[in-house]
C-alpha cells in the first residue's frame, strides 16, 4: 500500500501539530534542505525550526547530514524525511487505533451504560450506581443507554480498519522480500566478482610457471 502525500502529511501533523505545516509543506518531496532554507521559507524563528526537526528526528522520521561552512565555521545541518520510517510510524498508528477500536467495541458489548436525559453525561453501571443513578451535574435520574447503532458504528470502522491493516501488512512483507531478494542478488554477485578474481589470478599464475618452464630441446643445467 503506497502512503500517499495526505497520509504522510497527517502522520507529522499529528506529531508537530498546526504549527509544523509549513515545515512539512517545505520538506515533502526534497532532499537535504539547509535548516536556514527552512526557516526563510516558513518564516519562523531558526530556533523553533530546529525544535520542529529535533522532534521529528526523535521519532526517526528524519535524517541530516552537516556540512561545515568554510567561511563562518560553523556546521549547516541539511535535513530529509525518512520515507520507510514514516511508514512504520504510520503502520503503528493504524494497529494502535485498531486496538482501540477493539476495545472500545468489546466494553459497549459487555457493559451496562447510562446517560442523563440531555446526553451530556454517560457512564458505566458501577459508577451509576455510585451515584444513586443520578447524573452528578444536574441530578437528573439516568436512563439506560441504548448503544446498539455506536456498536454497529464501531464494527463498521474495525472492519475497515482491518481491511486497511491486511493491505499494510502484506505491503510490508513484500518490501521485506524485495530487500531480502536484492540482498542476495548483490551477495550474489560480490561472489561471482570474487570467483572471477580468484580464477583471473590462477590463470596469471599458471601463465608465469609455463614461461619459467624449459621449452623442448633447451639445454638445461
Amino acid at each position: 500500500m503506497r502512503l500517499t502525500q495526505k497520509k504522510t502529511e497527517q502522520i507529522l501533523i499529528g506529531i508537530l501539530g498546526q504549527q509544523g505545516v509549513p515545515l512539512i509543506e517545505e520538506l515533502m518531496g526534497k532532499e537535504n534542505v539547509s535548516e536556514f532554507d527552512l526557516a526563510i521559507r516558513t518564516k519562523l524563528d531558526i530556533k523553533v525550526v530546529r525544535k520542529l526537526l529535533y522532534i521529528l528526528y526523535n521519532h526517526n522520521l528524519v535524517c541530516f547530514n552537516r556540512k561545515k561552512d568554510k567561511q563562518k565555521g560553523w556546521y549547516i545541518y541539511y535535513w530529509t524525511l525518512v520515507p520507510e520510517s514514516i511508514k512504520f510510524s504510520y503502520f503503528k498508528s493504524r494497529k494502535s487505533m485498531l486496538e482501540r477500536l477493539r476495545g472500545r467495541l468489546e466494553e459497549e458489548e459487555k457493559e451496562l451504560f447510562f446517560v442523563s436525559p440531555d446526553k451530556m453525561t454517560r457512564m458505566n453501571f458501577d459508577d451509576a450506581m455510585e451515584y444513586d443513578f443520578r447524573c452528578p451535574d444536574t441530578g437528573d435520574l439516568l436512563m439506560q443507554d441504548d448503544n446498539a447503532d455506536l456498536i454497529k458504528q464501531l464494527k463498521i470502522k474495525i472492519k475497515t480498519h482491518e481491511k486497511e491493516m491486511d493491505m499494510l501488512i502484506a505491503s510490508r512483507h513484500a518490501r521485506r522480500k524485495n530487500v531480502r531478494i536484492k540482498k542476495k542478488e548483490i551477495g550474489e554477485k560480490k561472489a561471482l566478482k570474487k570467483k572471477v578474481a580468484k580464477e583471473a589470478v590462477a590463470k596469471k599464475s599458471i601463465k608465469k610457471k609455463v614461461a619459467k618452464k624449459p621449452t623442448t630441446g633447451e639445454k638445461t643445467a
